[in-house]
Formats: structure tokens, C-alpha cells, sequence
């Protein structure tokens, strides 16, 4: 599974989805920090990719538009130690209800 990856998180996130076993890109390395959201979901539906933010107004996006998913880690402020434990224990539940068909995943810390 492929995975977009929003400003507000750490680029080292995309090695935790490689060790995972998926792809993944962030928004700062492919130049577009200032993107709009939008910008991003239609970049993230042509990839195809899944968005991955702690960016609440992605939500409305995800209600209104089918052509991505989103999951949503709504876990406030941490380390990125924190954060990627999270991620690596609460994984392979966000991928499996993905593929079930759910486009919005959110993980509580």
C-alpha cells in the first residue's frame, strides 16, 4: 500500500511505512510544504495513495471526495519515538480496514 505523507509529521515516518512493508512519500520532499490540502488529496488519489495527517480538515475532504483515503492520527503533540511506536503497533489494523474498503482510519493515541 502506498501512503502520502502530510507536512505536519516527520519524514522519517516513510522509514517506519518501508519497514512495514509499504511505500510512502512526504509532502516535503516532493517540494509541496505549501501545497494546499486539496492539492494534496488530488496528488494523493493520481499516486494512488492513502493521506496520512494529523490535520483535522482533511476530514471534510474525505467526506466529500472518493478518490482517496485518510487516516487520521489524531494523537496531539509527542515525540517522534511516541508517534512511531504508534504507528508500528496500531499498522496492520489501519492497512486491513483500508483494504476492507474504509477510507478514513483514525488512530487515538
Amino acid at each position: 500500500m502506498r501512503f502520502l505523507i502530510d507536512q505536519n509529521l516527520p519524514t522519517r515516518l516513510i522509514g517506519v511505512l518501508h519497514e512495514l512493508g509499504h511505500d510512502a512519500d512526504h509532502v516535503k520532499l516532493l517540494k509541496l510544504d505549501m501545497a494546499s490540502d486539496g492539492h494534496i488529496w488530488t496528488l494523493a488519489a493520481s499516486l494512488p495513495a492513502v493521506v496520512i495527517s494529523k490535520d483535522r480538515d482533511f476530514l471534510s475532504l474525505v467526506r466529500r471526495e472518493t478518490s482517496t483515503g485518510f487516516v487520521h492520527l489524531d494523537v496531539g503533540n509527542l515525540s517522534n519515538d511516541q508517534l512511531f511506536a504508534i504507528v508500528r503497533r496500531t499498522w496492520p489494523m489501519v492497512t486491513a480496514r483500508l483494504q476492507a474498503g474504509e477510507r478514513l482510519v483514525e488512530i487515538r493515541a
